[in-house]
């Protein structure tokens, strides 16, 4: 082994490509020998700025990420609707609540084993008892589920609650596993 490290780089390109092709015949067969160099200087190493050109334009395309779906209030589709709503009026300082609904639509109905929860994202001028409401603010029944979102205004002018909603719906064959971004606009006075 250590004679073949002594080898000249010309020689222990040779013999490296010797080596690899030993390895993978298949790839051998087509393969053209390398070319011998007239000096025994190994040639300096390609610029970087060449190398990671090549390996840019050998990279695959990055593939384009889905857009975001935007946040809405309200959600009407074939196995179910679903709304985030004011629950009276709300008042600067004073303890109010939304409620989110879940209707489920025949043949489905609302999946009372489903673990139901609305992550809250923080926002300015309004305050929560928590940022996750869970399985205690939930009351199922066997076509709706429906989530009590308590909430502060610390100031008056508009506000948004927003969050994401994890719900479920089933039918006789399937249960589906859903979640959704809801946003709804308060006004405090």
């Amino acid at each position: 082994m250590a004679r073949l490290l002594s080898v000249s780089g010309s020689a222990r390109g040779l013999l490296l490509a010797f080596l690899g092709c030993l390895s993978n015949l298949s790839a051998c067969k087509n393969q053209a020998p390398p070319a011998a160099e007239a000096t025994a200087a190994e040639p300096p190493p390609p610029a970087p700025v060449a190398a990671s050109a090549a390996a840019v334009a050998a990279a695959p395309a990055p593939v384009a990420a889905e857009p975001p779906v935007a946040a809405a209030s309200k959600y009407s589709e074939a196995p179910f609707d679903v709304v985030i709503q004011p629950k009276g009026a709300y008042a600067s300082g004073q303890a109010g609540s939304a409620e989110i609904v879940i209707s489920a639509k025949p043949p489905f109905h609302a999946n009372e084993k489903y673990p139901y929860k609305f992550k809250l994202n923080e926002a300015a001028g309004l305050k929560f008892a928590n940022l996750v409401v869970d399985k205690d603010a939930v009351k199922v029944e066997k076509t709706r589920a429906t989530l009590t979102v308590a909430l502060t205004p610390e100031s008056a002018g508009k506000h948004t609650l927003s969050g994401k909603l994890f719900f479920s719906v089933c039918n006789d064959d399937q249960c589906l596993v859903e979640k959704r971004d809801l946003a709804l606009d308060i006004e405090a006075k």
